[in-house]
Order: C-alpha cells, then structure tokens, then sequence
C-alpha cells in the first residue's frame, strides 16, 4: 500500500485510541529517537502540554513524541498517562536509573465533552495501538467526535455543524524530500476548498442555501463553545536550528488559513506543531545553493515551508472526506452528516 501519512517518514509510529460511544479518543505520535519539536499557536484559546520549551530562545526542544486528545482541557490529562506508559516501556531520556520522556500535545473541544468526562487511559492505549502502518483516518482517535462549523445553530438551538475527524497528507520533492501532515479538525469557521466551494461547515437549515458564512451570523446567537484544529507536520530535512523550524510551523499555519473560514478566532484553538527526522542534510541544487550565498540564506526553509503549508490544508481536505456521520441528539435533524452525505448544492 503506497502510504501517504506521517508513518511514511522513517522511525515515526502513530495510535489511536478510539471511542465511538463516547464520542471522543486520543491520538499519538511517536519517535523512535527523540527528535525536533517546535510549536506555534494562534488561536486565542489554545490548550496545550509542555510546550514552553518549544517556543524562541528555548535549548530542550528534541522530544519522544506528541498527541491529540479530546475532552477539552481535562484531554490534557492524556499527557501524564503517555508519559507513564513511555517510562514502562523504557522510552525517554536515561538519567541512571531514572526513565524521563519528552512529550508534548493539545486538546479539542469535542462532542465528547457532552457525554462523559475524558479518560486519561485513552493516552495509554493510543500508545499500545501506535505502528508504522499508514495511519487510519476519519472518526478515529482524537478525531472520533470533531466536527466543522460550530458558529451558529437553530433557533432551537439545534446543532448545524458537520462531521469531520483526522486527515493525512503526504508531499514530496525531488531528492527524497517527504512532508507530511496530519490534523485534527473541529474548527469553528467552514472548510473550504481552494476554488471558494464550502466542503463543509455550519449548514443552513432551510433548502435554499446549503450553508451558512460566518458573515451572517449576527442574527443568531453563538454558543460558549471552543473550536480547534490540531495539525502536525513531519518532515526528513534537517534544517539545523529550533527557529528554522518554527519558522516551518509558522508558515505551516497558512494551511489552516487556506482550508477553514474564519480561524484563529478567540475561542479557537488551532496549533501547528512541526518535528524532523533529520535524515536529509542538503538539498538544494547547485544553482539553489547560488541563491543562498547570494542574497537568500533562508531558501530552504521557505521551500520546506510552503510545501507544510500545503500539506496541513490537504489532510483538512481529508479530515472532511474521510469522515463518516453520526447521530447526535442535539443536532438538526439528530444527524451530524459528513460531507460525503451532504453534498453542497
């Protein structure tokens, strides 16, 4: 099978913990050596773990690994029960007899956080389900009760939302270049594709218009409710420095842009983290290393960039498209359709 995911860069697994009843899980990511980890956040209400040590100016940025979870910030609780499944296993940095992971990871406001309170063992089991096959995407792991266009309901107060879950994307460039991403998507705005056409989002609740823009919302009332999208980037690049690879997440971010309208809002938690394999240390042509001691040091880190960003807005293409429907009963009409059951008119 031709793997288009994050497993397909060497030394990197992922799991899922996947709870259909209970509409949330936990997904994870992780090294087989520790590697580089940066983070950018740019939603106004992000909630995340052990992150500081990602950001500018920081030295111990080389983890074991990162996850998703939902359930909001009680999801955070996933971290620890990673972390002790890490130490059983003997994963982490060796100080005598002392076994010391480096995790990190955010939550998304779910549906599950409508039905029961997240369970920390959700971050064990991701760990004990995750391999190197191509990941599976859709209604699983942290993705298996997210959903897309959160701003507006019914009158009634019926949920207009859709479903979505976790999406793949895999880009490659000459030389053996591989930059993959994965998402989690339960973002409040729509999800739109590059030619304007909404894939999904906040439908209308009358057949004359499919969908509703964040434009009109001021006629209905917006609910207390936070959204997130969760995107990881992996790339094989050695790109030497923590800033050159935030500067990667940075741009990265674009991808969200791109795909979800509007993002980034104050109740939106949407996190980019970014990790390398380090396997390839140069590869710029000859007349792309002219470029660089010319008048353009940072060359292979816009190519890199651009190419993230790409990759971050097609998994949320195929969050959308690999998601299946589910009944909620607050939800107009009790269904929360994917896109494949609610085709835009």
């Amino acid at each position: 099978m031709d793997n288009k995911t994050l497993t397909a860069l060497k030394g990197v697994k992922v799991g899922h913990s996947t709870h259909p009843d209970k509409l949330t899980g936990c997904t994870v990511i992780l090294f087989d050596k520790p590697l580089p980890m940066v983070s950018k956040s740019y939603g106004g209400s992000p909630g995340t773990f052990n992150t500081d040590a990602l950001q500018n100016g920081k030295s111990d940025f080389y983890g074991h690994g990162i996850f998703v979870a939902g359930g909001s910030w009680t999801g955070l609780m996933a971290g620890g029960e990673i972390l002790n499944t890490l130490i059983d296993k003997g994963i982490g940095f060796k100080s005598h007899d002392i076994i010391n992971p480096n995790i990190t990871g955010a939550v998304v406001y779910d549906l599950g956080t409508y039905i029961e309170k997240f369970k920390p063992e959700y971050g064990r089991e991701a760990v004990e389900n995750a391999t190197y096959e191509p990941v599976r995407n859709g209604n699983v792991g942290a993705g298996t009760g997210t959903k897309a266009g959160g701003f507006s309901f019914t009158k009634d107060v019926k949920r207009l939302s859709m479903k979505t879950g976790v999406g793949s994307s895999l880009i490659t460039l000459k030389g053996g270049i591989k930059i993959a991403a994965i998402s989690v998507v339960n973002c409040n705005g729509n999800v739109v594709l590059p030619d304007g056409k909404i894939l999904a989002g906040n439908r209308h609740d009358t057949n004359d218009f499919p969908f509703r823009t964040f434009e009109g919302v001021s006629d209905f009332l917006v609910r207390d409710e936070m959204n997130t999208t969760i995107s990881i980037v992996g790339v094989n690049i050695d790109l030497t420095t923590r800033e050159n690879y935030e500067q990667i997440a940075h741009v990265a971010s674009h991808g969200q842009i791109r795909a979800i309208n509007p993002v980034n809002q104050s109740v939106d938690g949407d996190t980019v983290f970014v990790f390398s394999t380090e396997e390839i240390k140069d590869f710029l042509s000859p007349l792309g290393k002219t470029i660089v001691k010319n008048d353009w040091s940072k060359l292979s880190v816009d190519i890199v960039g651009q190419a993230a960003a790409k990759a971050v807005q097609e998994s949320i293409y195929d969050a959308c498209y690999k998601a299946e429907s589910i009944e909620f009963e607050s939800a107009y009409k009790g269904v929360i359709p994917s896109a494949k059951d609610y085709p835009s008119k």
